[in-house]
């Protein structure tokens, strides 16, 4: 487990074209799991990944999962929400 993010907000950046943000549960070595979380697509939009992260801290998260498992060797960077900046 990564130590003092259970409970707050994460942004699972992924080596593919999806994002997940959602609050942070555990992770079991394999998968992470988010709770109430949004599961993002880039390609079904013209936004960038980082456009859409600053919507989202901007604007608010919007879940679309109450969980989701991610495995965790497709997670290029864990970050917190509250860690980006808005332009």
């Amino acid at each position: 487990m990564i130590k003092g993010v259970k409970g707050k907000t994460v942004i699972l950046d992924t080596q593919t074209k999806w994002v997940y943000i959602g609050r942070y549960e555990r992770d079991d070595g394999t998968y992470i799991f988010l709770e109430d979380a949004d599961a993002f697509d880039v390609s079904d939009t013209s936004m960038s990944k980082d456009e859409y992260i600053r919507m989202v801290k901007k604007d608010g998260l919007a879940p679309n999962r109450k969980r989701v498992s991610v495995l965790k060797a497709m997670v290029s960077a864990i970050t917190l929400l509250d860690d980006i900046m808005e332009k």
